[in-house]
């Protein structure tokens, strides 16, 4: 905090929800926010669910967690945890933004949601996926990414163990999408779903070797929040996305250009 005699968050405070642990997700956040700019955050603490308990287990939790936040003075919420809202097919990042801002009277987004406008932002159509679920919820985020106008032309679960996301390094992340990449040529750009690990990290390795946008989880959830909030400030080192919030990322690279 640059000023002794501004509040916490004196400029904008984002609240947001995570389905567990909140670790990464803050870390991320604070390389990231220009100063004035806070989070307030909580969890839903939902580890299992099923489609017959969705709505005990998940939806009424995240309410009840989207309200506090809003009780806490907050300007905008976002929504974590990718496959609560993969898992149940296109359409829903909507309806549940629809349940958060009805239930806060804020505005709002989900991962995916975030994630899509963010690649369309970037002018990314073919997409290399790169994810660390478990194969049902990695096939959930490529029957999504599909359905949303999206051509997956190569794709890859490291399926790591949930609790254990924080221990796979930035270097293996890049590693393993420098690898899918290699396979997939005509890839104008790289997504890196979850919010639970260092996916933000392996972004500037992967443009600055191979010259092609990637847009990761935490990338997308804060820069869909700062744009919506009219935060346009220079945040450079952290990749293509976050530049562009200022109008000053580098022009898009083809695929064919990026390799030649």
């Amino acid at each position: 905090m640059s000023n002794p005699n501004r509040p916490f968050g004196w400029r904008k405070r984002i609240g947001l929800l995570s389905p567990t642990v909140i670790e990464t997700a803050a870390y991320d956040f604070y390389r990231l926010a220009p100063d004035g700019v806070s989070m307030c955050a909580t969890t839903s603490n939902i580890e299992h669910w099923s489609r017959e308990n969705f709505q005990q287990h998940v939806l009424d939790p995240i309410v009840t967690a989207v309200r506090y936040l809003a009780s806490r003075q907050v300007d905008y919420i976002i929504h974590t945890g990718m496959p609560v809202v993969t898992t149940r097919g296109k359409g829903f990042e909507d309806e549940l933004v629809k349940q958060i801002e009805d239930a806060t009277g804020l505005p709002a987004t989900t991962s995916i949601r975030s994630a899509i406008r963010a690649l369309a932002h970037l002018g990314v159509r073919n997409i290399a996926v790169v994810t660390p679920y478990p194969q049902e919820l990695h096939q959930s985020a490529l029957s999504f990414l599909a359905a949303s106008g999206f051509r997956v032309v190569a794709e890859h679960t490291m399926d790591v163990v949930f609790k254990r996301l924080q221990d796979v390094t930035p270097a293996q992340i890049f590693a393993t999408a420098k690898r899918v990449l290699a396979s997939a040529p005509s890839a104008d750009g790289v997504y890196i779903p979850c919010n639970q690990w260092s996916g933000a990290d392996a972004a500037p390795l992967i443009e600055n070797e191979l010259g092609i946008p990637v847009v990761t989880g935490a990338h997308a959830d804060y820069w869909e929040a700062f744009r919506s909030l009219g935060i346009t400030d220079r945040i450079e080192g952290h990749g293509r996305l976050m530049l562009s919030l200022s109008g000053n990322a580098p022009p898009v690279i083809t695929a064919a250009a990026a390799r030649a």
